[in-house]
């Protein structure tokens, strides 16, 4: 089984927390319990410090999930 887990849209809601704290990747880290460069991926690919959204980055991510599954 695998040790890995995704992020969960509460985990998203505390990075948007923390992104408008502007408290540095390993603070929110250490809050959700992950490492900072998850952190740090999720708000790169989620448009940024600036543009982050946590609802938009949960569709994001249900729709990445998806489209990984086999039709």
């Amino acid at each position: 089984m695998s040790t890995y887990n995704h992020l969960t849209l509460k985990d998203r809601e505390c990075i948007l927390l923390g992104v408008t704290l502007n408290d540095t990747y390993q603070v929110i880290a250490e809050k959700i319990g992950c490492s900072k460069a998850t952190v740090s991926r999720e708000i790169k690919r989620s448009g940024g410090r600036k543009a982050y959204s946590a609802v938009k980055a949960q569709e994001n991510y249900q729709g990445r999930r998806l489209k990984s599954r086999r039709p």
